[in-house]
């Protein structure tokens, strides 16, 4: 504990370092830091520099270049998955891409582990910069009839299982493989999703007013819906109606519908860092 201490004290003394916004921007000649919030590091002016990067166990890193083409870059520095001497090197080449991930998304390396090390073994010719984020995992699937990918962002996983089940199931479903029943935030979020597994068929979201009739809350992020996408007419506001899970779908297409929570129906699972 106390040498950790002591590397902490010795980055925080050593790197010449500012927030802006939700990005902190470094700069120096290496130090370990922990990436909570996403991480700029402009290139040392000398080679042999080492950064080390850690962030909670439950997480990975996700490393990309600012303005510019990471495989290109990679010249000047390798990326580790991990902080030991012997950490394997990652390259953009070997990245396994998902198939239904955006292919306009910021080229990425993305380790296995919650620790890597970036080790510069030449000085950079221009002004080159790397970002740094904290990411979850995402399989490539949840066995079988499920499909995963990156197609919001470079940092979240959504995961599409075909299977048919009751809300409360497909709850259980994704929090056995550790993620969410799906939350709209936005109109693009949405969109983004139902465009990439369709509209021909209803899927669950985590969406009911069962806690309190009325009162639609996002169950899986304990919110009150701000966006919303009702098809006309709905919610059901009788009383004591019964229409209490949200899902999108079917015959609204991309609108949404309230309708039984004991109804069968696909769904999406999330997983956001």
């Amino acid at each position: 504990m106390a040498k950790a201490f002591a590397l902490f004290i010795f980055v925080v003394a050593t790197l010449v370092s500012q927030n802006t916004g939700n990005v902190m921007r470094l700069q120096g000649c290496g130090g370990r830091v922990f990436v909570d919030e996403a991480v700029v590091i402009d290139a040392p002016l000398r080679a042999d520099c080492v950064w080390e990067f850690e962030t909670q166990e439950d997480r990975i890193l996700v490393v990309s270049i600012v303005n510019g083409n990471l495989n290109d870059a990679e010249e000047y520095f390798s990326i580790h998955d991990g902080t030991d001497s012997d950490s394997p090197i990652l390259r953009v080449e070997n990245q396994k891409i998902h198939e239904v991930s955006r292919k306009d998304l910021p080229q990425s390396v993305y380790t296995t582990l919650p620790e890597a090390s970036i080790r510069f073994r030449k000085t950079p010719t221009s002004n080159l910069q790397l970002r740094i984020q904290k990411a979850v995992p995402c399989p490539f699937n949840l066995g079988l009839d499920s499909q995963c990918g990156r197609m919001v962002d470079e940092l979240s996983c959504y995961c599409a299982t075909f299977t048919n089940r009751v809300q409360t199931d497909q709850t259980m479903y994704c929090i056995d493989n550790n993620m969410k029943l799906i939350s709209f935030e936005n109109a693009t979020e949405e969109q983004i999703i139902q465009s990439t597994w369709g509209t021909q068929v209803e899927y669950w979201t985590s969406l009911t007013d069962t806690r309190r009739d009325g009162t639609w809350l996002w169950e899986s992020s304990m919110t009150v819906a701000v966006y919303t996408n009702w098809f006309p007419g709905r919610p059901n506001t009788a009383a004591s109606n019964t229409d209490d899970c949200m899902v999108y779908g079917g015959a609204k297409l991309t609108f949404w519908g309230d309708t039984r929570c004991t109804t069968m129906a696909r769904a999406i699972c999330e997983a956001q860092p």
